[in-house]
């Protein structure tokens, strides 16, 4: 029967049978080796494990709401039949006079307010301008605050070498970066570290990006796991 290894990034477990392997609630990304395999793969590529991946769901079921019509209103008829009135010459210029005097003072009300929004908005968009500005300066003079790697890696059959597959993800608002340098960090089963190796990644990180790269490093005996960070950068 066929054995499987599982790899979580920093330990190997195993072997399992196929049994075992679909108790384990892997991922699709999980990393997995099994005899006859020249290197380790991912949990969806294996024949024996497709199945679990390739199910489907019902899509979401939305209850409609069903609004009752209106309550309409009785109307009566107003039969009284209204005695004309005589008219009055002076109390109508007066109104007149009110009504015009009313339209006035909301024009220049209205005129004034919209004098003070603009100076407002004007106000705001300076603000913001400014506070861009000292963010992209903070930004640009922290790459290795806002930078961070991380991923999986696997060792080949012989053991001899390790494929890294990392993520540089940049959390800056304004700032972009190129050229991030990358620290591999060897460490044994009691995690003492043993040694540490730099290498540069030539890419351009935007903001709010996540850039994925892949590196083929030596491996030492004794190295039980790895570890990486970006430890700098140069700002665009």
């Amino acid at each position: 029967m066929k054995k499987f290894y599982l790899h979580n990034g920093t330990e190997q477990q195993g072997p399992f049978d196929i049994d075992e392997l679909k108790a384990k609630n892997i991922t699709k990304e999980t990393s997995i080796w099994h005899e006859g395999l020249p290197e380790w793969t991912t949990a969806d590529k294996v024949d024996e494990l497709k199945e679990l991946f390739s199910k489907t769901t019902p899509p979401p079921f939305t209850a409609k709401t069903v609004v009752p019509p209106p309550i309409q209103k009785s109307q009566t008829k107003n039969t009284h039949i209204p005695i004309p009135k005589k008219k009055n010459t002076l109390g109508i210029a007066l109104r007149s006079i009110g009504v015009i005097g009313a339209i006035v003072i909301v024009v220049m009300v209205l005129a004034n307010m919209n004098e003070g929004g603009s100076g407002s908005a004007n106000k705001d968009s300076q603000s913001y301008q400014e506070k861009v500005m000292t963010v992209e300066e903070i930004e640009h003079s922290q790459p290795t605050r806002f930078l961070s790697a991380s991923g999986n890696y696997n060792q080949n059959f012989w053991g001899d070498k390790i494929k890294v597959y990392g993520i540089v993800k940049n959390t800056a608002t304004v700032a972009s970066y190129k050229d991030a340098v990358v620290k591999i960090t060897y460490y044994s089963k009691t995690k003492t570290e043993l040694g540490s190796k730099e290498y540069t990644i030539y890419e351009n990180f935007p903001p709010h990006s996540e850039v994925k790269f892949e590196l083929k490093i030596e491996n030492y005996k004794e190295v039980s796991l790895i570890g990486w960070d970006v430890i700098q950068a140069t700002a665009n």
